[in-house]
């Protein structure tokens, strides 16, 4: 139902402006260099912003995206003309390029053939030359940005080990407890069933807890394994956390009262709180620093190529 709405919504933007451009002079917004930037162009634009957003949000944060990015959208089209100009001059070769990433897509998406990924995106009322086309021009504009911008930042280790200093916390890995149980489910009535809670308590010795929790638990499939799970701190119910950071390995609780039932737990495996060594997470280091750069980078850049360019705003997008 999802894609119908929004196969309707494109189909419907497409008449509209079908029809604007036969009744009525094409308006234009800004001219860039030669180029004048038009109605339609915008609209094409914002359409194009539109799916992409869709594809990563929903409800409030999708509506949010939608608001920010239309008041700024006839700047980004700017932008994008400014870069378009600048890669027409480089004259770049990118078909083998596009073709390695749609073998990719088609990989991730368990597609089989072209004419397979043509019909998945008709069903999105996406035509594959043109989308093709746009994975062309993303493609020469990586390529544009990676020679103008990207291969001239260079990140050092001073650079990497103050990043890791100032932000230990991001490469915190959190305490991890690993847990046996005998566990007994609570009646509707909420009943305590004292009688087998004594019997069990009675027949678990150091060495038997397997034993009496494969006999007694009541946790599905409990007669072919014993264990509750690995948990992060703050995952397991308080209570249950609460009586396992007490234990040595191999150790059991006394009974604990949950919400669903009752559990006497057992101790499998504990790894302490630890902040991961810096030779393995410089990789993700270097890749977070390079963003951070790049986006500064670029926009010095572009203010460049403006400084460089005439670009006149007519009138305002909304």
């Amino acid at each position: 139902m999802k894609t119908k709405i929004f196969l309707t919504a494109i189909v419907f933007l497409t008449i509209s402006l079908g029809f604007a451009a036969a009744e009525i002079v094409e308006e234009i917004y800004a001219v860039v260099n030669d180029e004048a930037i038009t109605g339609t162009e915008l609209k094409k634009f914002e359409m194009e912003m539109a799916r992409s957003l869709q594809a990563q949000l929903q409800g409030e944060a999708l509506a949010q995206a939608m608001q920010e990015f239309k008041k700024e959208l006839l700047e980004k089209f700017i932008e994008q003309k400014l870069l378009l100009s600048k890669i027409k001059e480089k004259n770049y070769d990118v078909e083998a390029d596009v073709e390695t990433i749609l073998q990719e897509i088609k990989k991730q998406n368990d597609i089989a053939s072209d004419e397979d990924l043509k019909a998945a995106l008709a069903r999105e009322g996406i035509e594959f030359a043109a989308w093709k086309d746009q994975w062309k021009e993303r493609r020469k504009q990586e390529r544009l940005v990676w020679d103008e911008v990207g291969s001239k930042i260079k990140i050092d280790n001073p650079q990497i080990m103050e990043y890791y200093r100032k932000n230990a916390e991001q490469f915190r890995v959190p305490a991890e407890i690993a847990l046996n149980c005998i566990y007994l489910k609570k009646s509707e009535d909420g009943a305590k069933p004292q009688d087998k809670m004594d019997l069990i308590a009675a027949e678990l010795k150091p060495g038997l807890f397997e034993e009496v929790a494969k006999k007694h638990s009541e946790l599905p499939d409990a007669a072919n394994s014993i264990a509750l799970g690995k948990f992060k701190t703050g995952e397991l119910d308080k209570n249950l956390e609460a009586a396992a950071l007490k234990l040595k390995k191999d150790e059991y609780s006394d009974w604990i009262d949950t919400e669903t039932g009752w559990y006497i737990i057992q101790l499998a495996e504990f790894s302490a709180a630890r902040v991961r060594e810096v030779k393995d997470v410089r990789e993700d280091i270097i890749q977070k620093l390079r963003e951070e750069q790049q986006q500064v980078k670029l926009k010095e850049y572009l203010s460049q190529l403006r400084k460089e360019s005439y670009v006149n705003i007519l009138k305002e997008y909304k």
